[in-house]
């Protein structure tokens, strides 16, 4: 859905939720979520509002009024704040975020905790991480993605773990799509399937489908097999394995299946690649 707030552009979009009674109960939950575009007329001014909010700047500058002091947040910066104290904020122009406002369980409590420690503008080596956490949850709810109570608090428990515990979180360079590679590549004789993939990189399998794609040009499943298929090449040049002890090593339940893949994706049968290029080399 798109914002009708004054100074947010377009192209921005953001989403509200209604909490079971069971999820105010018992966990945390979200109330909105967003991705936002904004020039220098975005603003917010509350005496209260009830959920806390932690936002992800991406670009730009956030000037933020909270418990008498002033602060400009910039990229990479995280803000945290307990909304139900006043406070203002107000965009800069060029300025990108990801927020979230959530409520439930003890999160006010351990955002006080937080906030009597790092105060409301952080700036730690886990912001990537949360950055990433929202921009993930933002584009899930995007594709239209349905996530029930506990996968909800999930998230915002890992948040909350960033901000707790910044100096033990080690922060993995590679993004999930790029995780899920090198555990196509390191396990490609396994059955891989779409699930199973989508659950490495904590994601749907629809959304994850979608971001794969997205980066690699190739779905989930293409990838593998066309991981297969380069692997095949390379084991059929250099060694003299048989094809049938390849097709096994390569995750194939029979030697039929994998050359049939072979010459749909090749061109050539196994054993034909196998004497061009060994005869090529030498």
């Amino acid at each position: 859905m798109k914002s009708v707030d004054p100074g947010i552009l377009s192209k921005s979009v953001c989403f509200t939720f209604t909490p079971s009674d069971l999820a105010r109960r018992l966990y945390f939950y979200p109330t909105w979520c967003g991705h936002y575009y904004c020039n220098s007329g975005y603003f917010m001014k509350r005496e209260s509002y009830p959920p806390l909010l932690v936002a992800f700047i991406r670009n730009g500058l956030f000037h933020v009024e909270y418990r008498g002091i002033s602060f400009e947040a910039g990229k990479g910066d995280v803000i945290l704040l307990d909304c139900k104290e006043p406070h203002y904020y107000h965009a800069h122009d060029g300025l990108e975020f990801l927020y979230m406002h959530f409520d439930g369980a003890n999160s006010h409590e351990i955002c006080q905790h937080i906030l009597e420690n790092t105060g409301p503008l952080i700036q730690q080596n886990t912001n990537a991480l949360i950055g990433r956490e929202l921009y993930n949850m933002v584009e899930f709810y995007a594709h239209d993605g349905i996530e029930n109570s506990i996968s909800a608090s999930a998230r915002i428990y890992r948040i909350m773990e960033y901000l707790l515990t910044p100096d033990t979180i080690k922060i993995q360079d590679e993004n999930p799509i790029e995780q899920t590679i090198h555990y196509i590549k390191n396990n490609i004789g396994e059955n891989i399937g779409l699930n199973k993939l989508a659950s490495i990189a904590k994601m749907s399998p629809y959304y994850y489908s979608h971001i794969f794609k997205e980066q690699t040009g190739f779905s989930p499943i293409e990838y593998v097999i066309n991981t297969r298929m380069d692997r095949a090449k390379i084991m059929l040049v250099h060694t003299n394995q048989p094809i049938t002890e390849i097709a096994y090593t390569l995750g194939y339940a029979s030697s039929n299946s994998f050359i049939n893949i072979f010459v749909k994706r090749i061109g050539c049968s196994p054993r034909q690649y196998r004497k061009t290029h060994q005869s090529s080399k030498q």
